[in-house]
């Protein structure tokens, strides 16, 4: 709360986000002390799948926004990726398993790079956009890539460096297509996961429809985000790789080792994507 003119006080405006959404669903304990008590940075450990995963998302930013079309070969992102490499080592377990993630990350940006239209003009690469969306509600969000297609309509297009699951769980490019709808007046119609490893995108469309329901379940969500006030931990797959085993009220607050299955987690799940405040 905060205070406004007349003495009365005014809520601030509650700031989600796709990754803080998800959070919230998954483990409520796991979001007061990341997007309450802000201790993430206190927690974080490196992890080598995220050093992956950096990497190769800025290396395929860089090689659509800053190489002109004719130089997009394998050596420019081949090369791009290296120097990428160069700046952040952190993480791994040694040498060997250095060079095992260096190897799955130059194989995901080469076979990009052979089976897709690199000559592709993007509309926007890694841009952060937020809107108010309901009383005292802001959404941001940070789209990989937004093509514009030849009908004049949006594409967005989100890298997974990591397994594709058996089912797809759409909330994050609905929430990003929400944010995007308001800020731009060409319709966004389609939206698409581009698994990297099996090079494999799976789209869906994108209508008024979805748009609603997923403001409609953003409302939701809001709404029990401003009334929690319990925070009880909720066990589940997510805590292999939760920074917060140490303190874990589920877990005795002890630490337990991570048992995330190898490549399956994302800048997604992370919150890399997007500033850490909701």
């Amino acid at each position: 709360m905060s205070a406004a003119a007349g003495g009365k006080s005014v809520a601030r405006p509650l700031r989600l986000s796709p990754t803080s959404v998800s959070v919230f669903t998954q483990c409520r304990y796991q979001y007061k002390l990341r997007y309450i008590d802000k201790l993430r940075d206190q927690y974080a450990r490196a992890k080598p799948y995220l050093t992956m995963a950096n990497h190769v998302h800025a290396t395929l930013r860089d090689f659509l926004s800053r190489v002109p079309p004719d130089r997009r070969t394998l050596e420019t992102v081949e090369a791009l990726l290296r120097d990428h490499w160069r700046r952040s080592r952190v993480g791994f377990r040694g040498e060997v398993d250095e060079q095992r993630w260096a190897n799955k990350a130059m194989a995901q940006v080469k076979t990009f790079t052979e089976r897709w239209d690199v000559t592709v003009q993007p509309l926007m690469v890694e841009k952060g956009l937020e809107a108010q969306l309901g009383s005292g509600i802001v959404l941001y969000a940070k789209a990989d890539r937004v093509d514009r297609e030849a009908d004049g309509n949006l594409h967005i297009v989100d890298y997974k460096t990591g397994n594709k699951p058996p089912k797809t769980d759409w909330t994050q490019l609905f929430l990003q297509a929400l944010v995007l709808s308001r800020r731009q007046s060409a319709p966004v119609d389609r939206a698409s996961f581009l698994y990297l490893g099996p090079s494999a995108m799976e789209t869906t469309s994108i209508s008024p429809d979805v748009l609603d329901g997923a403001l409609w379940e953003l409302l939701r969500t809001a709404r029990k985000v401003r009334q929690e006030s319990k925070y009880r931990a909720t066990p589940g797959t997510w805590c292999g790789y939760c920074d917060f085993t140490p303190i874990c009220t589920a877990r005795g607050g002890e630490a337990t080792p991570s048992s995330a299955p190898e490549g399956q987690l994302e800048l997604w799940d992370y919150g890399l994507e997007e500033a850490d405040d909701p």
